[in-house]
């Protein structure tokens, strides 16, 4: 089995309802029985997130994301062949809110802590989910 890491960004679609913590624990529940990983990153506007699994179960499970009305303007950032999980620990980590800490890692990255997905590149956001998931474990 391949593994495969896929990181996308999309807004939140303000018309939609979202109770965060019922989308995680449906997240872990529905992950852990594919065997996919990663992390989401919610800051109130704006979904982050990486999935890391097996290449038919990391696809399948973007294209439903793809298809939730939770999400709007949804942008596949990179999808790649990896040797190892960069986020194993979880079916599901979350990370909220845009607090001093978490502007200070966006800003070890970006200009701004109000990152645009189309000039920034998916290492770096990949830098910044692994720098967010210290403050999980």
């Amino acid at each position: 089995m391949n593994l495969t890491r896929l990181v996308y960004y999309s807004q939140r679609n303000p018309s939609e309802s979202l109770d965060i913590e019922a989308l995680i624990e449906t997240c872990q529940r529905n992950n852990g029985r594919m065997n996919v990983s990663g992390l989401l990153h919610y800051n109130g506007d704006h979904f982050l997130q990486v999935l890391e699994g097996g290449r038919v179960e990391v696809s399948a499970l973007y294209h439903r994301i793809a298809r939730d009305t939770r999400h709007s303007n949804i942008i596949l950032m990179g999808c790649y062949d990896v040797r190892e999980r960069m986020f194993p620990r979880w079916s599901m980590g979350l990370h909220q809110g845009m607090d001093a800490q978490t502007r200070e890692i966006y800003m070890r990255y970006f200009a701004t802590d109000d990152v645009n997905p189309e000039t920034v590149n998916v290492e770096s956001l990949l830098d910044v989910l692994q720098d967010l998931s210290v403050e999980l474990t």
